[in-house]
């Protein structure tokens, strides 16, 4: 019978229901936040202010519980409003579309087109208007008169209600008003436009249909309102006149912005305290059951994530827009027995004599290592390889999927963080320690960067995301690796007393500085260029950094910056919590 130790069961079923609970809004937050209508670019934008503010949340709080001994109460805390602020999301009405939209009509001998052009469109946004079954579809046209439409207008098309226009005065400043009719299935793309077939037109919904010929070529300016027509009203926000500054003008941005800041800041600070509570709950001679623990939220972030993306399938059939409104209220049952269970957690407190060094000349201290410098300057540039995975795989999977998918995308993307969880890190969490042993530490930072850049390529050239699945395996030697070894890291930094200000410090790294950096580039990358150039952009962009990482290692070892030859003892390794606790550091100071 295997002994369980009943002082770390409440530890276990935190990192489960945590992540259980965070799982499916944190990784729909951006595919929610492009359904209430931020463009790319701005999600880019706000992903960059999140980290941050845990950048300055958790060595703030952390150093707060340290000092003062208030780590349960933090814990607890800060999961109730997390709690709420991401519950309050669930309110945030859509930002309304500026339907109206600047088009160009074009009548010749042949026909009579509409040209809708912008370069933000999407196969997401064209797929439904050039593949839809729908053959009769009417919008509304206002456009400038001249003497030359009303001409046209009167002998070509037959509307003889603007015969009288044609010798007017008033033409300069007048406008013609119509409803146009066209078969959704003759829409052609061509390059950034789109040419809308125009088969009738007519004076109101109810009145006669006239054939839209002309006797010679004339164009003029329109505004094309789609209202009735869901996938054309889509498309036309995208012509609309909605910048970045409109958008960031709106209570619906301020409410999310501050909304999912506060909801970050109280994530970072429960991830914070929760390692540190777990290393002190396990001592010294347990230190390397650390990812027996912390696995369990990989199991819950798995499970949870794959239900609750079928689940939005399910309550969205027949709906134009994804209904997340399950999501929520998994998230605060969850959360609420989370914070019982939190509740009988039992802390030990870490005793911080005045022999002790300062925190402030420790960390900086540690900062002045050129292994240390070299380590965080990799944990910046795997950060932004891990913000681009994190906040922008789903939306380039949106943009990719066929119009008769669209109804599973969010349980495909459930599917997606599935395989990265049972398939990716949990296989690693077993096998990291027997990976850094054989190959070395830098050899698999390296090799990080390196899969990375594979998957972004990967992610490029498919165009069936159904085929992210096989690509997602690679999560496992990505961020698999890469995690474990920045949490042991920090905490074998960490002077007596201050493992909370450090974890948040070595996070704060990785996710303030790397996730916010590549989730700000990747966002105006997609806006402006779409995502293929973006994503092959940051694969040369990984395997840059790879050289660079390389190059710098080589340095520091022509200049032997090792920490061991400038008297500094208490640093170690990077390696993983069951591989760092049980090396002695003479040997892997110096392990490549």
């Amino acid at each position: 019978m295997v002994k369980i130790n009943k002082d770390l069961v409440p530890i276990k079923s935190h990192y489960f229901l945590f992540n259980a609970a965070t799982s499916p809004i944190v990784t729909f937050l951006p595919t929610i936040a492009k359904q209430l209508g931020f463009s790319a670019s701005l999600v880019g934008t706000i992903y960059t202010i999140l980290p941050i503010s845990g950048l300055i949340a958790k060595p703030l709080f952390g150093g707060l519980a340290d000092k003062f001994r208030l780590h349960k109460v933090f814990f607890l805390a800060f999961q109730a409003i997390f709690t709420i602020a991401f519950f309050t999301i669930y309110f945030i009405p859509k930002i309304p579309h500026q339907n109206n939209a600047n088009v160009t009509l074009t009548c010749d001998h042949a026909e009579a087109y509409l040209e809708v052009c912008s370069n933000d469109f999407t196969n997401e946004v064209l797929n439904p208007v050039i593949d839809s079954s729908i053959t009769n579809t009417s919008c509304y046209l206002s456009c400038l008169g001249s003497s030359k439409a009303y001409q046209q207008l009167c002998h070509g098309w037959n509307m003889t209600k603007y015969c009288n226009m044609t010798n007017s005065s008033d033409v300069l400043d007048s406008k013609f008003n119509i409803i146009t009719h066209f078969n959704m299935k003759e829409n052609l793309p061509l390059k950034d436009c789109l040419n809308i077939h125009m088969r009738n037109a007519s004076y109101n919904e109810n009145s006669e249909l006239h054939l839209p010929i002309c006797d010679s070529l004339f164009r003029t300016t329109c505004i094309l309102n789609c209202s009735k027509s869901p996938d054309m009203d889509e498309l036309l926000s995208k012509v609309s006149d909605k910048t970045n500054q409109y958008e960031t003008h709106t209570y619906q941005f301020h409410s999310f912005l501050w909304a999912a800041t506060i909801a970050w800041v109280g994530m970072a600070v429960v991830v914070t305290i929760a390692d540190a509570i777990c290393i002190d709950l396990l001592g010294d001679e347990q230190g390397k059951d650390y990812g027996k623990q912390k696995m369990w939220g990989s199991v819950g972030f798995g499970i949870f994530n794959i239900g609750a993306g079928y689940l939005v399938d399910i309550f969205s059939r027949g709906q134009h827009d994804k209904d997340y409104t399950c999501i929520f209220y998994i998230m605060v049952i969850t959360m609420i027995f989370d914070i019982i269970i939190s509740a009988t957690l039992k802390k030990k407190s870490s005793i911080r004599t005045e022999t002790d060094p300062s925190v402030l000349w420790e960390l900086g201290a540690v900062a002045r290592e050129g292994r240390v410098l070299v380590f965080t300057f990799w944990c910046i540039g795997a950060g932004m390889c891990t913000g681009v995975v994190w906040n922008f795989l789903f939306w380039y999977a949106e943009d990719l999927v066929a119009p008769d998918e669209k109804d599973w995308i969010k349980t495909l993307q459930g599917l997606l963080t599935g395989v990265q969880c049972f398939l990716g890190e949990l296989p690693f969490n077993f096998v990291s320690g027997w990976v850094l042993k054989k190959f070395g530490h830098i050899n698999v930072m390296s090799l990080v960067l390196l899969i990375y850049a594979v998957r972004f390529m990967a992610y490029s050239l498919i165009r069936n995301p159904w085929l992210f699945l096989i690509v997602e395996i690679l999560h496992g030697p990505s961020l698999g690796l890469s995690w474990p070894a920045m949490v042991a890291y920090g905490d074998k930094i960490a002077p007596s007393g201050t493992r909370a200000t450090m974890q948040g410090f070595v996070g704060a790294v990785f996710e303030g500085l790397g996730v916010s950096f590549g989730s700000l580039i990747c966002g105006h990358l997609f806006n402006s260029y779409g995502g293929v150039i973006t994503l092959r952009a940051f694969s040369v962009g990984a395997l840059i950094w790879l050289a660079t990482f390389w190059i710098l290692q080589l340095l520091l070892r022509k200049a032997k910056a090792y920490p061991i030859h400038q008297g500094h003892n208490h640093l170690a390794s990077y390696a993983t919590p069951s591989d760092a606790i049980l090396m002695t550091m003479s040997q892997e100071l110096q392990t490549y």
